[in-house]
């Protein structure tokens, strides 16, 4: 920028006022091409840093992960309110079950669950709903609150 400062003198009556102002105009920029503004981005920003990630990450809305009835029964070996879901294996107390249907029905999942548990086969038809921190499941009109239990460290 150029600055242009004028000073100007009064005296009246026996006195002498000093002003001083200062008018700045902009200066003209020369035009640059992309290429260069480009390199001159290169040059003062860093790339960002990758984040390493310790494995595959669930969406939030994944059903995988432990759960139990009781809260305060999380982590608890032998307990038998606990529910360990992943990809299609549900893991219940005393029972295995690999999901083999699923259907969207509203707000919730049905989702039909083959099992084996105390020497026995046998199929499960369920509603799952999933919010957060629970997921409710429904059989035979009787509905189950689950609590999501927090990930092992």
């Amino acid at each position: 920028m150029e600055c242009i400062m004028k000073i100007l003198t009064t005296i009246g009556a026996g006195a002498a006022v000093a002003f001083t102002l200062v008018a700045c105009a902009p200066t003209e920029e020369t035009p640059i091409t992309r290429a260069e503004a480009d390199l001159m981005v290169e040059e003062t920003v860093a790339p960002a840093a990758p984040v390493a990630a310790s494995g595959a990450v669930a969406p939030a809305n994944s059903v995988n992960g432990s759960y139990n009835l009781r809260a305060s029964e999380c982590g608890q070996p032998g307990s038998e309110g606990a529910l360990n879901i992943q990809g299609n294996k549900f893991v219940f107390h005393e029972s295995e079950c690999t999901a083999i249907s699923s259907t969207n029905k509203g707000d919730a999942t049905e989702v039909e669950l083959s099992c084996t548990g105390e020497n026995q086969g046998f199929t499960r038809l369920t509603k799952l709903r999933l919010s957060p921190g629970v997921l409710r499941l429904e059989e035979n009109n009787v509905g189950l609150r689950y609590y999501r239990c927090p990930a092992a460290t």
